[in-house]
């Protein structure tokens, strides 16, 4: 089973990528991806500035995930996609490494709303090519 984990740093995308492990370890053989979104938009005036920033917290956000895997006796593949909406990013990584199952976190950085899941895996459960595990914490 091939599994596509999207991270973003916060504390719902870590508890994706826990459950992502004991579900690899129980799916043998199996691969577990990582992948974070930076937000790249040229066209903005300051927009590699905002970019660069981006980028860094994606690839903080890519070692922690790597980390937790690790510690669970996962060895993950890490992707850094770059593009102008990270849910797009991951359904296009998602078909292009034709994954069976995608484990999102139910929010990211933004936090808690009044709506049940965030914008990202909302459009990810939407336009997903596969099975989508939603993934939440207690609050």
């Amino acid at each position: 089973m091939k599994i596509l984990v999207p991270v973003d740093g916060s504390a719902y995308s870590l508890k994706a990528v826990e459950a992502a492990c004991d579900l690899a370890q129980t799916k043998a053989p199996s691969s577990l991806i990582l992948v974070a979104a930076a937000i790249e938009i040229p066209e903005l005036g300051e927009g590699r500035y905002i970019y660069d920033k981006m980028r860094a917290q994606a690839e903080a956000a890519l070692a922690r995930a790597k980390e937790v895997a690790q510690n669970c006796g996962i060895k993950p593949e890490v992707l850094l996609a770059t593009g102008p909406s990270p849910a797009d990013e991951i359904v296009k990584v998602a078909k292009d490494e034709k994954v069976d199952l995608i484990v999102i976190g139910s929010r990211g950085l933004a936090g808690k709303t009044t709506s049940f899941l965030g914008s990202t895996a909302s459009k990810v459960v939407t336009y997903s090519p596969c099975s989508v595990l939603v993934v939440k914490t207690q609050d």
